[in-house]
């Protein structure tokens, strides 16, 4: 065999077998949940879902004003709110926290502050910006929130349409993304996620794309731009970033270098498919380790059907 038809052959052997090394996901509808079965008022324009460590829900539910808590089941645990201004009680609940087991924060927009609960939704304390700080450390409408690893808080700004940083203190220490930062700005920051390794993402609903940051701040690049629609809700899950990608009625799983991997959701005539995604949170269901097969629970909370859709998720390689 010449030379060149051998090293030809080589090369089509090494693509197919890497072809074959990729995962396949596959995502099955295991029905929803809060939309007929709540003991209590239904879902109104619901905007945040979270997910706690023993893997119960806290539901923003923005158009009733309050919070729900949910076992896994969608059985309700405890609900705070109502209309107002006093503590234990909002207008309009954005988005709501639930990472670390412990506390349960929430972004209470038309009350220009933050509500911090414990895990039982018993009220701790709330956070506005003082006037008397400088005007690059102040939150006026609180669009989105999320602690890191290292307990920082981070909160997106509607009015300044930037984000900041808190020390585990509590006291702001930085901001970015706002008007001055060019390309790494936003200009609707939605929702955050700061990934295992430190990394920070935010949804942008009007640039239509993820903007990414390093743990530091430092602008990194733009994650699905031309591919997403009013992106909102993010989650971390086998290595990939998930996005629930209102516009095009799905939740799209993305690589950090911006491919496209898997999506699933996309209207048809089925009770699965969804109307408009703002939030998810992802939990697996096999054990951990070294395995390249995988299964978990995708919990996609729909606005359009004000009602919790589940999904098992499964990779497999080929």
């Amino acid at each position: 065999m010449p030379v060149r038809f051998l090293i030809l052959f080589l090369l089509l052997q090494i693509l197919a077998a890497g072809a074959a090394a990729q995962p396949v996901w596959r995502a099955r509808f295991a029905g929803s949940l809060l939309g007929d079965s709540l003991n209590t008022r239904p879902l109104a324009q619901p905007a945040a879902l979270a997910l706690d460590p023993d893997g119960n829900l806290y539901v923003a539910d923005t158009g009733n004003h309050r919070v729900l808590k949910c076992d896994p089941q969608g059985r309700l645990l405890r609900e705070v709110g109502g209309f107002g201004f006093d503590q234990e009680q909002f207008d309009r609940p954005v988005d709501v926290w639930a990472g670390n087991g412990l506390d349960v924060i929430v972004a209470d927009y038309n009350n220009h502050r933050l509500q911090r609960f414990d895990r039982d939704l018993n009220f701790i304390a709330s956070y506005s910006s003082a006037e008397a700080q400088e005007q690059s450390l102040q939150f006026g409408y609180p669009a989105a929130v999320a602690l890191s690893p290292q307990g920082e808080l981070f909160v997106a700004d509607h009015e300044f349409e930037r984000l900041l940083r808190f020390d585990v203190f509590g006291k702001p220490k930085a901001s970015f993304g706002d008007f001055n930062w060019g390309e790494g700005g936003f200009l609707r920051p939605a929702k955050i996620l700061i990934s295992g390794a430190g990394e920070i993402f935010v949804s942008d609903s009007v640039r239509h794309a993820i903007m990414t940051y390093d743990a530091f701040g430092n602008f990194v690049g733009v994650l699905g731009a031309g591919l997403l629609d009013r992106p909102c809700g993010l989650a971390e899950w086998r290595g990939l970033i998930w996005v629930a990608d209102r516009g095009h009625q799905r939740i799209a799983g993305f690589r950090r270098s911006g491919e496209l991997v898997f999506e699933f959701g996309r209207p048809d005539s089925t009770a699965s498919s969804l109307r408009a995604p703002v939030a998810l949170a992802l939990r697996s269901t096999s054990p951990s380790g070294g395995s390249p097969n995988a299964s978990g629970r995708a919990f996609v909370l729909d606005a359009g059907r004000n009602a919790v859709l589940v999904f098992e998720l499964t990779q497999k390689s080929n």
